[in-house]
């Protein structure tokens, strides 16, 4: 089935040169046009539309105004802006309903790659509820101490962004909603930024103060498992400073040591969605794999369909984070699925994954999970494992510093 995709802009002009640039792509994709926010909720009632792509600034409904509209309505429908506005107040009344923000004038390959990217996407997850719990998603809660830690630093009269980056880089639902940000056009940014004490500098303090005092732009993790939760933040802390460590030592580039601490970080996210949108589904999926001493993914697809590395790697894909990162947490438990031909983000965090298991034991993790060896032979690194052993040893990873 061709997927569909509603474009929404005022502008006629507009409207016509992407239906021109688009055209050689109408047997992959539908596509459908409208002039106004009104018109398109008319459009989306009478069908399905995987994909709407808005201006933000328009009379009557603006673009802020009809994504929230979409959310509501037809949560499973991608949300993006199309915009050449990028002030400050456009960024707060967005950043709520939009998946991703892209500028005018949008180069039309870039445009079509982004589209590929949000279909593709899709086919991780098969279950349609799911999908749409995910697309309502907003921020992902972080852990209560974190939480006030933020505030209060944002609160203080000498707030420094080294302090918040800090803050930020240690919990997993800041991180995504920083780079998810400064990822978007909004900041015009040449490459994609996979550092969150980088990302926190480039948004700037003021900008984060205003993001999470007034429009709370994060959020506290408030489930009654949160005190069992702890320990998740303190596995992908310990396993996103490993990750970090192994890719120096393999003299990777800084970008793939960036994308190797951040995927480590956020690798176990999806264990905090399901935790947070399937609570009772996923605290039996917990006590079952404790109980029989068995990996939790079987567990997972056998409830839900599906396995929490295919829930994260969708929102973070979804949010527009680095595919690096995306393929790091989508197959951290089987690399090979990806089919690596050298040292990446991904093994990095399989690795790390692996090591932080054998040293510490978590509530509700079931099995410890595998090295695969043979993958690691495959592209040349069959003597490094016992290296990297070695290195991870020697970190403290569950302490509160790390650079």
């Amino acid at each position: 089935m061709n997927k569909r995709i509603l474009f929404v802009d005022d502008k006629p002009m507009v409207l016509q040169g992407l239906q021109r640039s688009l055209h050689g792509m109408r047997s992959e994709w539908e596509m459908a046009f409208a002039s106004s926010g009104p018109e398109a909720l008319e459009t989306m009632a009478g069908s399905h539309f995987d994909v709407v792509i808005t201006d933000m600034r328009m009379p009557g409904m603006d673009g802020a105004q009809l994504l929230d509209q979409v959310k509501k309505r037809f949560p499973q429908t991608v949300r993006i802006v199309l915009s050449g506005q990028s002030d400050r107040e456009t960024i707060l009344r967005s950043i709520g309903p939009t998946h991703q923000y892209l500028a005018k004038p949008c180069d039309i390959d870039d445009l079509k790659q982004k589209l590929a990217h949000a279909f593709a996407l899709r086919e991780l997850l098969a279950d349609p509820l799911l999908k749409e719990l995910i697309c309502r998603l907003d921020t992902i809660p972080s852990l209560p101490a974190l939480y006030v830690a933020i505030t209060d630093a944002l609160q203080s009269p000498d707030a420094s962004i080294t302090e918040v980056g800090d803050i930020i880089a240690r919990d997993m639902g800041m991180c995504m909603k920083v780079l998810q940000l400064v990822n978007s056009a909004f900041f015009g940014l040449p490459g994609q930024i996979s550092n969150p004490r980088q990302a926190a500098a480039l948004i700037g303090i003021d900008n984060i103060k205003a993001l999470v005092l007034s429009v709370h732009v994060f959020s506290q993790f408030e489930n009654s498992c949160s005190q069992d939760l702890s320990f998740l933040w303190k596995h992908c802390l310990a396993t996103a400073i490993s990750a970090k460590a192994i890719a120096r030592l393999q003299g990777a580039s800084r970008r793939t040591v960036d994308e190797s601490f951040t995927a480590g970080l956020l690798h176990d996210v999806g264990k905090l969605i399901l935790s947070s949108v399937y609570k009772g589904e996923w605290t039996r999926i917990c006590e079952r794999a404790a109980e029989e001493e068995a990996p939790s993914l079987a567990f997972e697809r056998a409830v839900l369909g599906c396995t929490h590395a295919a829930v994260g790697a969708y929102l973070l894909g979804l949010w527009g984070l680095p595919d690096p990162i995306v393929e790091a947490v989508a197959w951290h438990h089987q690399p090979s699925e990806a089919a690596p031909k050298n040292f990446s983000a991904l093994i990095a965090v399989h690795a790390a994954n692996y090591y932080d298991h054998r040293r510490h034991f978590y509530p509700g993790a079931g099995d410890k999970p595998t090295l695969d060896e043979a993958l690691l032979a495959d592209i040349g690194l069959a003597d490094r494992p016992a290296i990297w052993e070695l290195t991870v040893q020697s970190l403290d990873t569950h302490g509160e510093s790390h650079e």
